[in-house]
């Protein structure tokens, strides 16, 4: 770890169907640490969660466990 840097890995979920806290749900039981969290304004209305770099890999596989779709990260302005 670098002072000043938080090296995340994110994970975009769909928001309205409710696998946004679904996802969180399932992290928090596995005590996946959650760095940060937002949902995004503008259509489609995906939400990212943010976890600990070295955590990403278990994180993705207990959500796609429980068949949560994780989609690709897209920037937008």
């Amino acid at each position: 770890m670098k002072v000043g840097v938080i090296e995340s890995t994110p994970i975009r979920l769909d928001y309205m169907n409710g696998d946004f806290e679904k996802a969180e749900d399932l992290l928090r039981k596995e005590n996946i640490n959650i760095i940060y969290r937002t949902v995004a304004t503008i259509e489609p209305y995906h939400g990212t969660i943010f976890v600990d770099k070295p955590q990403g890999d278990s994180a993705k596989k207990v959500i796609g466990k429980n068949k949560i779709k994780i989609y690709r990260q897209k920037p937008f302005f």
